[in-house]
């Protein structure tokens, strides 16, 4: 069945984490710092300095919601799925619903069903996503937004609230290339399962299977 799939291309959606990688406003930078070289110790060895939303990341519940789940609990089912990708990065204010479904059609593209992720290139100036359409992602029972932004909303963060008290899994801080516009993928998301995280940076690749893969593993 999974031979049905193949050829894959992948495509590596991850930003690299290093002292220039992008930070929230206010968080600490990546800081490196090297504590073994080959000539001196026989290997190489450095300690990375990071926070939880640091680089392309996945946001638990936990991060808003009092209570809620943390990164190490995140079922990988959730990780894996199909989802389709969009670049609404063209234009200024908060990414409606409508406009969502209106990209949908012109690129001839399918309505995103339970489980499904949405990844949008929305750039990191004047976009967000409104209120209106996290609450219609919530109703449409999406299983994961991703955003090459450092976030989809700012304070007071109810974009977030909505999602995450929802189970919509939040992927910050992607690296979205503007050719992957309108294409249908497998997007497999993988943070560290950092015990009783409130997120984690995490690795995230898109696999240009025309999203066969993710609903075979949903049982579509």
């Amino acid at each position: 069945m999974v031979k049905s799939v193949v050829p894959l291309r992948i495509v590596d959606l991850t930003q690299p984490l290093g002292p220039e990688t992008r930070v929230y406003p206010g968080d600490p930078p990546v800081r490196v710092e090297t504590i073994a070289e080959i000539g001196r110790d026989g290997y190489y060895n450095r300690v990375l300095h990071i926070h939880e939303h640091v680089g392309t990341h996945v946001d638990a519940p936990a991060h808003m919601i009092e209570g809620g789940a943390t990164i190490d609990s995140i079922e990988p089912t959730r990780l894996v799925a199909p989802a389709i990708v969009m670049d609404l990065s063209n234009a200024c204010g908060a990414v409606t619903s409508r406009e969502i479904l209106m990209a949908l059609r012109l690129r001839r593209l399918p309505l995103p069903r339970e489980g499904w992720y949405l990844l949008l290139r929305i750039g990191g100036g004047c976009r967000s996503i409104s209120v209106e359409a996290a609450e219609w992602m919530v109703r449409q029972k999406l299983g994961g937004l991703g955003v090459d932004a450092a976030s989809p909303d700012g304070p007071p963060y109810s974009v977030h609230r909505i999602l995450l008290s929802s189970g919509v899994v939040i992927v910050e801080n992607l690296h979205i290339p503007g050719w992957l516009d309108g294409e249908k993928v497998t997007v497999i998301v993988a943070p560290l399962p950092v015990r009783g995280g409130s997120g984690a940076p995490a690795r995230v690749y898109a696999l240009l299977d025309g999203g066969r893969l993710g609903e075979w593993l949903r049982g579509e």
